[in-house]
């Protein structure tokens, strides 16, 4: 069977991601209180991180489905990933290394090897990838692009509310955020790092 190169649409996950950001920094700089911003953008990076955990493993095994099992190519620019990540996402799935050789010996393993060696892997067939696949790439896109926004800010009033004149404790934010205060002093300490002081 020779590889099929997809017809599958493919989300504008640049324009998804920075949209979605945008949307994120425009609430955000509504709220005029440091601690309520500090509140507010803790649950912003909770619900992106949610909504990646939810959507990324079942867009990650629509697309091995469609590579292992159906022989489509090129899905790095659906997925919204590099060629490079697409690559190491395959030998993760196969053999379980990211920079592991999928094929033997520099062979191309036909069309039936491939399904044989995703079976023995535990690569699940998915017989509604084609269908899914873009609406879960668009879901994961959007929640990376609204946890990319919102980390600086949030490193940001931690940096904030330890100073004058707030001059609160670690564990007085992170309870405020529903952090460790150990997250808190890191998300600080990035702060500080990225203004360079």
């Amino acid at each position: 069977m020779p590889a099929v190169h997809h017809t599958l649409p493919i989300p504008d996950h640049a324009a998804l991601r920075k949209d979605a950001g945008k949307k994120v920094l425009e609430e955000l700089g509504r709220l005029a209180r440091t601690d309520e911003r500090f509140r507010r953008v803790c649950e912003i990076v909770a619900q992106a991180d949610l909504e990646i955990e939810a959507h990324v493993e079942e867009r990650n095994q629509a697309a091995m489905s469609l590579w292992f099992y159906d022989g489509v190519r090129g899905l790095n620019r659906v997925l919204g990933i590099s060629a490079g990540a697409y690559d190491e996402m395959r030998r993760l799935a196969l053999v379980g290394d990211r920079l592991a050789p999928i094929n033997r010996a520099g062979e191309r393993m036909n069309a039936e090897e491939l399904r044989e060696a995703a079976r023995r892997a535990g690569v699940e067939y998915v017989e509604t990838a084609a269908e899914t696949l873009p609406a879960l790439a668009e879901t994961v896109s959007v929640a990376t692009g609204r946890r990319k926004a919102a980390l600086p800010v949030l490193q940001d009033t931690a940096l904030a509310l330890m100073e004058e004149p707030y001059s609160m404790s670690t564990e007085q934010i992170g309870e405020l955020g529903g952090v460790t205060a150990k997250y808190v002093r890191d998300s600080k300490n990035k702060a500080i790092k990225r203004r360079g002081y």
